[in-house]
């Protein structure tokens, strides 16, 4: 398995999480991961019979399952956002080099607030530098997305 040779080569990924959310990917799809059986009663339809619908794996890993969060993510977003009011996304990746320090932090919740903060102030700050103005009101949504996390 091609996981097995990656995490060989990169053991950094070789915890019981990666794994797990591995594992719900690759059996994402399959009535390994569970499925639903529904049946027909409508008298009008002449192919009874009974429908089995697989269950999705709602892993962080898997590419189908993510954009599903992704969207229904957007569409929560989306209801409260106003009309006529310029909206930028923007990404932010937090440099390789405090990946690990950020991750192994004793207090993630003090130190992801933190990030979050500094986040916000340096996007104001570079808004009012790019208008040359401190009229701008910016409001933003941050999200952190780290691996194996569930983003709470």
């Amino acid at each position: 398995m091609n996981w097995a040779i990656f995490v060989s080569n990169h053991p950094r990924y070789d915890t019981d999480c990666y794994h797990s959310e591995i594992t719900k990917m690759l059996k994402c799809g399959s009535s390994e991961n569970g499925f639903a059986t529904y049946q027909c009663s409508n008298v009008f339809v002449t192919v009874k019979g009974n429908i089995k619908l697989t269950l999705c794996c709602k892993g962080k890993a898997c590419p189908q399952c993510g954009k599903c969060y992704t969207r229904e993510s957007m569409l929560k977003i989306g209801v409260r956002l106003f009309l006529r009011v310029s909206y930028r996304q923007v990404v932010l990746t937090l440099p390789e080099q405090l990946r690990i320090p950020f991750h192994n932090h004793s207090n993630q919740k003090h130190l992801y607030s933190g990030f979050m903060i500094l986040t916000e102030a340096c996007l104001s700050e570079l808004i009012q530098a790019h208008f040359k103005t401190d009229a701008c009101e910016t409001a933003v949504i941050i999200f952190i997305h780290t691996h194996c996390r569930n983003g709470n």
